[in-house]
């Protein structure tokens, strides 16, 4: 478990650090840095020194006709600069970038806007709307598709404000969902663990592992791809549509599985602080790991839980080891990602090809062409 001071330190922005490099700060919401300027030479150490020199009464006369009329060349300035203000500069018209597109259901979106000298930003997605992370001269967001999302084209909105408050981008744009043939399991689940299946336990289950994993904390506690949790081989797939009993599909599996032995090793599958440590009826033993940028990874069926929460763990450090607690037909480890409050397919984060890099170089010919409404 990590240290209190590990959590008070902050970093105003995304850094860049090696991939087993263990996270040593926590990205507040707000967080900055106030600075402070004393005035007078005597007091500033960096400040050059003035030189004092003898002056005669000649220097004096013309010291005092040249502070005259500098006073009056500075009223003069004074009066123009109120009578004509600076005009605001102009900036570039921000380009929006959508990751990928079109996008499958399961999958994790990345929206990615280059607006320099921009203040802030925010995207607008199925009836919510949610900030975006400043990083340089780009701002970023990340959002899920469930995967029995709708098919078909759905709106996505994107603002672009600037210095002064003025908006620079109200684009509107449409996301096109295209469909999975998902494949069907049909499970038996006998004795005790039968009674797990009342859908008001999986409803209490969610209930209690959702504000956990819909936070946004305000950048990027992860560095590159993710590592899989876990050494054993994978047993089940994202988004397996499940028969319980031979009764109608009920649900689909919303992670994947990696099968193993009792008290096997489960790792952190990247950086970040752990948002919940405890224990349902459905999932049994469970961690959870903020990543931040609304990006969680859960760790659930756990024989043994190793960290607590608030908790700062670096990627590839055990967590916990393998069960077969909750609803659970033998020992292995269920592993998922969640962006913004959505379970999305886990393999894509796993992939070099397919990881969605807030990092990437972008070009400009992929940009959304869209008409920017705040100039109409």
């Amino acid at each position: 478990m990590a240290h209190s001071e590990d959590l008070e330190r902050v970093i105003a922005g995304p850094v860049r650090l090696s991939r087993r490099t263990v996270l040593r700060a926590f990205v507040g919401a707000g967080a900055g840095m106030l600075l402070t300027a004393c005035g007078g030479d005597d007091l500033d150490p960096f400040a050059p020194r003035s030189q004092t020199t003898p002056t005669t009464p000649n220097d004096t006369e013309q010291a005092g006709d040249a502070t005259e009329g500098q006073q009056q060349v500075g009223q003069q300035s004074v009066s123009q600069s109120q009578a004509e203000p600076t005009p605001a500069a102009v900036l570039p018209e921000p380009k929006v970038y959508v990751i990928p597109s079109p996008v499958s259901q399961g999958e994790t979106v990345l929206l990615l806007v280059e607006a320099p000298g921009a203040e802030n930003a925010s995207m607008s997605w199925q009836g919510q709307t949610f900030s975006l992370l400043h990083n340089e001269e780009r701002f970023l967001g990340f959002f899920g598709i469930d995967a029995n999302a709708p098919i078909g084209p759905q709106s996505l909105g994107v603002s672009v404000w600037g210095p002064r408050g003025e908006q620079l981008l109200w684009q509107e744009t449409v996301v096109e969902i295209t469909g999975v043939e998902w494949t069907v399991d049909n499970i038996q689940i006998d004795g005790p663990n039968a009674a797990l299946l009342d859908p008001s336990i999986r409803r209490a289950d969610e209930r209690e592992r959702l504000p956990h994993q819909s936070g946004l904390t305000p950048g990027l506690l992860w560095l590159g791809v993710f590592d899989p949790p876990s050494n054993g081989a994978i047993t089940a797939l994202y988004g397996e549509h499940r028969s319980f009993n031979g009764a109608p599909i009920s649900e689909y599996h919303t992670g994947i599985d990696f099968g193993g032995e009792t008290g096997s090793a489960v790792t952190a599958s990247n950086t970040g602080v752990v948002s919940w440590a405890g224990r349902t009826r459905r999932r049994g033993n469970g961690i959870i790991i903020d990543h931040g940028a609304g990006v969680f990874s859960g760790y659930y069926h756990l024989s043994e839980v190793l960290e607590t929460a608030g908790s700062v763990v670096e990627q590839g450090a055990l967590i916990a080891r393998m069960g077969a607690t909750g609803l659970a037909t033998g020992p292995h480890l269920h592993w998922e990602v969640v962006v913004r409050g959505v379970t999305v397919n886990p393999l894509p984060w796993l992939r070099l090809l397919e990881f969605p890099d807030p990092y990437q170089d972008l070009n400009p010919a992929n940009a959304l062409s869209s008409t920017n409404l705040a100039e109409s």
